[in-house]
């Protein structure tokens, strides 16, 4: 089914130029108001650090005016002294300026600028505390300063003198310069825009032609019937950007999706084969439940019929009947733990050395009524591996289990341990009449039997290796098999060695 073209108003092309456009926007924003905000900061650094110079002048022109007419360090002095002051501060340059008593009255002042001085922020806060000068910003471009000193002498405080400037020009330079970098930015970011909007016009009209040719290509996809020479024809592929590299990479796809299609009726006949072998696992589970069944059954109702009259058949039956339900329910309780789903459990540091010893002595009395013996030997140190010690245990009795029902009676059967690329290898080797090559791909399977009738005989449930190769691989190892038909046949698990005992005592230290 082909897709209809999508519209400029919905395309990736119309969205990154909405975006580009308002990041655009925004960048002029965020750079103009960083601007201004760092010449207002200029401006009052400059304006802060002439102020510091126009206190210590007019402090050191009070204090000689003051010695030269030999007034003395007060506010009466200041006050006597006042007209001097004030031509002194004028012909430094100075030229408005008005000068207070302690109590805020004008003492002398230049224009009306300094009417009711004494209600001005800058003047209250030079009362209260220090210097100080309030800033303000005019329309035309104007920025007037008012600065207050107080006029302290030899640790006196005997008056003050406000200060007004204009500072104009310097604010109408640098609103100048911010204009300059708004032009500059504006152009800047046109000119960025009218780039990327040209790589991503080219950019995106090669996606919408390569659409366009999938469109046609899936038309036809379903039925496996498709040409490449479709995108081939569009040239994109001769490229040397990452369009180039999606065509040919396309290209490429069309030519895995046809090997594809042809595995997929492979994989249709294998999922058909899965399937079957689905069923007869459970045609296998309920041949083997049957059977058990079967027999209890009958023994049942032969000694429901025959009562107890007849002892020999009921000794007999009760046997059957015991047997066959201690299979039954090992049976059931191998599956559901073949199926179930858990997690690893919490493993332990086990000494496998002493794990293996004490298996061999649980199933060394199984041995002697088969006439076997189990030989163990170690490698002469105790070794360490983590996992559960239950789940081992499982495994290594199973496999010994098996080399006595399966081995020839009377002889022996070798449990050793071995070390080998950093894992820990248990072998579990007796003689018997082995194993068939063809059979060694599948006796891991459950149910599966080289011999049924014989493992039926000896009670076993075919569900015994599954089960060890399942707990093994879940303890992080393996189990492998070797076998010789009429010699040896050998079961080797290998799993991850721990620490040693030293080395795990000085690592805990």
């Amino acid at each position: 089914m082909c897709r209809r073209e999508t519209r400029f108003a919905s395309s990736i092309l119309f969205w990154m130029s909405l975006w580009v456009l308002g990041l655009g926007i925004g960048g002029i924003l965020l750079i103009t108001g960083f601007v201004r905000i760092q010449m207002r900061h200029n401006i009052e650094k400059n304006i802060t650090e002439e102020m510091e110079k126009v206190r210590d002048n007019s402090l050191l022109y009070v204090h000689q005016i003051l010695l030269l007419n030999d007034a003395v360090v007060e506010e009466e002095g200041f006050r006597q002294c006042i007209r001097a002051v004030e031509e002194q501060i004028k012909s430094a340059g100075y030229r408005e300026a008005a000068y207070y008593d302690l109590d805020g009255n004008l003492l002398k002042g230049s224009g009306s600028r300094f009417d009711g001085g004494n209600e001005r922020e800058d003047f209250k806060q030079a009362v209260e505390r220090d210097s100080t000068f309030t800033l303000s910003y005019k329309g035309n471009g104007q920025c007037e300063v008012y600065f207050t000193m107080p006029v302290e002498l030899m640790e006196k405080r005997i008056g003050y003198i406000s200060y007004y400037f204009d500072y104009q020009k310097m604010y109408q330079r640098e609103w100048d310069t911010l204009e300059q970098t708004i032009g500059i930015t504006v152009l800047t970011f046109v000119f960025i825009c009218a780039v990327i909007w040209v790589i991503l016009y080219r950019t995106i009209y090669a996606v919408r032609v390569l659409s366009r040719a999938t469109s046609q290509i899936s038309a036809h996809l379903k039925d496996g019937e498709f040409e490449s020479t479709v995108v081939e024809n569009l040239g994109l592929h001769h490229r040397k950007d990452e369009i180039g590299e999606l065509s040919g990479n396309f290209i490429g796809l069309l030519g895995v999706a046809k090997e594809q299609f042809a595995k997929i009726q492979e994989d249709k006949d294998r999922i058909l084969k899965l399937l079957s072998s689905r069923q007869e696992f459970y045609n296998n589970v309920t041949h083997e439940l049957k059977t058990p069944l079967t027999t209890i059954s009958g023994y049942a109702q032969l000694m429901e019929k025959n009562g107890l009259s007849d002892t020999e058949l009921f000794l007999k039956g009760t046997e059957h009947i015991l047997r066959e339900s201690n299979r039954l329910h090992r049976m059931v309780v191998q599956l559901l733990e073949m199926q179930e789903e858990k997690s690893p459990g919490v493993k332990s540091r086990l000494d496998l050395t002493k794990l293996l010893g004490n298996v061999a002595d649980t199933m060394q009395i199984k041995a002697k009524r088969q006439g076997s013996k189990i030989m163990f030997k170690g490698i002469g140190e105790n070794v360490f591996v983590d996992g559960q010690e239950d789940k081992l245990r499982q495994i290594f009795i199973n496999l010994i289990d098996n080399a006595i029902k399966y081995g020839e009676p009377k002889a022996v059967i070798r449990l050793e341990i071995a070390k080998g690329n950093g894992a820990l290898e248990v072998s579990v080797a007796n003689k018997g009449q082995g194993i068939k090559a063809d059979d060694l791909e599948n006796i891991f399977e459950p149910f599966y039997r080289a011999d049924k009738e014989l493992s039926r005989e000896l009670g076993s449930t075919g569900l015994g290796l599954s089960l060890s190769r399942k707990i093994a691989r879940e303890q992080g190892g393996e189990i492998r098999v070797k076998s010789t038909p009429g010699e040896e046949t050998v079961f080797t698990v290998s799993l991850p060695e721990a620490e040693s005992e030293v080395g795990h005592e000085r690592k805990e230290r």
